[in-house]
């Protein structure tokens, strides 16, 4: 059998980072995954990073903390971590720039 799988360098050069949708719902503002990725990506534009970290929704991360909003940082290389934040959106946003910045 042929193999048919191709191997791709990350277009993004540090990482990948996900945001719960799940962890949202039950927040006040339930498309608080969307808002935040789309605001993240705004940020790290204006710092000319938006090529090196890729912000993208997930589904559930298996961390599931009442209040909390979870998200995972990918690195290219090294180990997943998983955290999660006060569900409220600027705290939130606030840590997950925070934790970005220090990756980059």
């Amino acid at each position: 059998m042929k193999n048919t799988m191709k191997q791709f360098d990350p277009k993004f050069t540090v990482g990948s980072l996900f945001i719960c949708s799940k962890c949202g719902q039950g927040f006040l503002e339930p498309e608080q995954a969307e808002i935040l990725k789309t605001d993240l990506r705004k940020e790290l534009k204006a710092i000319d990073a938006h090529t090196k970290v890729r912000v993208m929704v997930s589904g559930c991360l298996g961390v599931c903390e009442p209040d909390q909003q979870t998200f995972a940082y990918y690195p290219n290389s090294g180990s997943i971590e998983v955290f999660t934040s006060d569900k409220n959106y600027s705290d939130s946003k606030n840590d997950i720039l925070g934790l970005i910045k220090k990756k980059l």
